[in-house]
C-alpha cells in the first residue's frame, strides 16, 4: 500500500520527463530507481509508476518516471500527489504513534521546560500537527517533523521538542475562533 505522501507534482522540469514536486516532505531515505510509486488525487485512487530518478534537497525535489520521456506526456499528472510504500522511504512502525497515545502527553523542551499538553492531533498531507495547549490556555500547533519532535516516550507520556524560532508566537486562545 502507498502510505507515505511524498509531494505534489507542480510542473515539468526540463525536457526529459522530470517533474518538480511542491509541498514535498523530507524522507528518512530517498526513493531509488526502480521503486514503484502511486500518483493520484488521493491515496485510494492512484496509478502506479516506476521511479527512474529522484532528487531531494531543501530547495527542490524532482522526480523522473520510467513511463514518461517527454514533458508533454506528463501534463495529465500535474496537481496530483505522489505516494510511496513506507519501507521504500525508510519509515517503520517505530516512527508511528496512535492518536490516543499522543493525546494527553506533556510536551517539554530538551531543557525540561514545560510547554503544555497535546490536546488534539491534525492529520495533514505533509506532516501531522500536534496541538499543544499551554498552561495559560493558549494553543501551539506543533508540526510533527524531525526538526521539532526529538523524542516520544509513550510510557512516561512525555514528548521532548525543540521549538523552531517563531513557533511559540503561533498561538491561539479559545476567543480567537470567532468569525467576526
Amino acid at each position: 500500500m502507498m502510505d507515505e505522501y511524498i509531494g505534489v507534482i507542480a510542473r515539468t522540469h526540463g525536457l526529459d520527463g522530470t517533474v518538480l514536486l511542491v509541498d514535498a516532505v523530507s524522507l528518512p531515505q530517498p526513493l531509488v530507481a526502480g521503486t514503484r510509486v502511486g500518483i493520484g488525487y488521493s491515496r485510494e485512487f492512484t496509478t502506479m509508476y516506476t521511479v527512474a530518478e529522484f532528487s531531494a534537497s531543501p530547495h527542490r525535489t524532482t522526480l523522473r518516471l520510467v513511463e514518461f520521456s517527454t514533458a508533454d506526456a506528463l501534463a495529465s499528472l500535474i496537481d496530483q500527489a505522489v505516494y510511496a510504500a513506507s519501507e521504500d522511504v525508510g519509515v517503520d512502525d517505530s516512527d508511528r504513534h496512535r492518536i490516543g497515545d499522543i493525546e494527553g502527553c506533556r510536551v517539554v523542551t530538551s531543557d525540561g521546560e514545560l510547554i503544555g499538553t497535546v490536546t488534539d492531533v491534525w492529520l495533514m498531507p505533509a506532516n501531522d500537527v500536534w496541538v499543544v495547549t499551554t498552561p495559560d490556555g493558549s494553543t501551539i500547533p506543533m508540526p510533527v517533523i524531525a526538526d521539532v519532535v526529538k523524542h516520544v516516550n509513550i510510557e512516561e507520556r512525555c514528548i521532548t521538542v525543540e521549538l523552531l524560532p517563531g513557533l511559540r508566537e503561533i498561538t491561539s486562545t479559545s476567543g480567537d475562533d470567532s468569525d467576526e
